[in-house]
């Protein structure tokens, strides 16, 4: 690999080349993408130390195409008898939203959309605000308040799940507000072709079998009083064959038609972050003929074919991740897999305890040694069998 299609870290004037190890991930379940550096070389003359400090505006790129642009968070130069080298770590720009408090005038809104708003939250940060093409932010909010010590990212995330809309960003430092992709990378995954590995993570951990949806009723001339105190509706998830049932408290008044959406848009999201494939591929980039370079770098938010007959997997799947690794074994991407439908946002929803756990702290997850953990030796299953990432049920071949 030629240093000029690896690894490389543009920050103060200087393009940074030669690194040894690499580990950088994006995806569309968090605000900011993150990397890890790292390169140790035996003594040879006098060599210069590398001049990266924390808080240096970087940009990372992988065969030459801008994955990250954003700031060091740590850096630390070591140095040894046989050696010495550099460990740099960085987020995106979007990092700040993040770390920091939602701060804006008053802290309210009246009449505003959501644009507005995270434009005004993002805006003393330098960070742009993009609606990506086709996206809907939904109608102005009547009033929309920060809540006190709330973090940026917290603040702009919650009012975008009130209007169905994903936060994430895209490499280059910018905030985009986003839904699920329906573009597809025209690459099919297969083992013996460009899979190395490959994992499918079955969970019931939240998935129950009866969802129940409460809440209070909107009243009106004709709907009043004990019509709209009890609103409920509730839906069942086949797939779970023992009682484990599920109250969740609507977030909103609403009729039951709309507690039922609710009901429904659970059991569905629990479904699709309940099946969750993990592939792993040679390299970081895929064939792509409308790219200059004949390759594209492997993105989030894109669909992809995936043909693996053993795992029961014959499907597009979003691509909700992408971990670029380099270490002794070479340059490997592990792409994480699920279902479109766990990333299709309701309406209304303010934030959930699920949410919470799968985006980790405030929007960037933390899932170190997360792959060894999703391994499941032994996993039954047959070429014959196909499991459907939608709902998690055994379609074929099941005994």
């Amino acid at each position: 690999m030629s240093s000029n299609q690896g690894v490389s870290l543009k920050t103060g004037g200087l393009v940074y080349f030669g690194w040894k190890s690499l580990r950088a991930e994006t995806g569309i379940e968090q605000c900011s993408g993150a990397f890890e550096l790292g390169v140790m070389d035996r003594w040879a003359g006098q060599a210069q130390p590398w001049q990266i400090k924390p808080g240096d505006s970087c940009e990372l790129q992988i065969d030459g195409q801008t994955i990250i642009t954003g700031f060091a968070d740590l850096a630390r130069p070591a140095i040894t008898k046989m050696s010495h080298g550099i460990q740099v770590s960085g987020r995106d720009r979007t990092m700040d939203l993040i770390d920091c408090a939602a701060i804006f005038k008053t802290g309210q809104w009246k009449r505003a959309k959501l644009d507005r708003i995270a434009r005004d939250i993002a805006t003393p940060f330098g960070i742009e605000v993009v609606v990506a093409e086709g996206v809907n932010v939904g109608a102005a909010f009547d009033s929309f308040n920060i809540e006190e010590g709330e973090r940026a990212f917290e603040a702009i995330d919650r009012a975008a799940r009130m209007r169905a809309v994903l936060v994430t960003t895209d490499g280059t430092g910018r905030l985009i507000l986003s839904t699920p992709s329906s573009k597809k990378t025209g690459t099919v995954l297969r083992l013996g072709d460009n899979v190395l590995d490959a994992w499918l993570e079955l969970s019931w951990k939240e998935r129950f079998s009866e969802i129940i949806i409460k809440g209070q009723g909107k009243g009106s001339a004709t709907s009043f009083g004990s019509q709209v105190a009890h609103g409920r509706a509730s839906i069942k998830d086949d797939a779970i064959n023992r009682y484990r049932p599920l109250i969740v408290i609507a977030e909103q008044h609403g009729l039951s038609p709309s507690f039922a959406a609710r009901a429904e848009w659970e059991r569905n999201v629990r479904r699709g972050r309940g099946t969750r494939a993990t592939v792993k591929v040679q390299g970081w980039t895929y064939p792509d003929s409308s790219s200059a370079t004949g390759s594209t770098v492997w993105r989030p938010n894109m669909l992809v074919e995936v043909d693996l007959p053993y795992l029961g997997l014959h499907q597009d799947l979003l691509i909700a991740k992408c971990e670029f690794v380099l270490d002794d074994g070479g340059s490997t991407t592990m792409l994480h897999l699920a279902a479109p439908g766990a990333f299709q946002l309701l309406a209304g929803i303010k934030g959930t305890r699920l949410d919470q756990k799968i985006k980790g702290r405030n929007g960037v997850q933390n899932n170190r040694g997360a792959r060894e953990r999703a391994r499941r030796k032994g996993m039954a299953g047959s070429s014959e069998a196909t499991i459907d990432a939608e709902t998690g049920l055994l379609l074929d071949g099941e005994s």
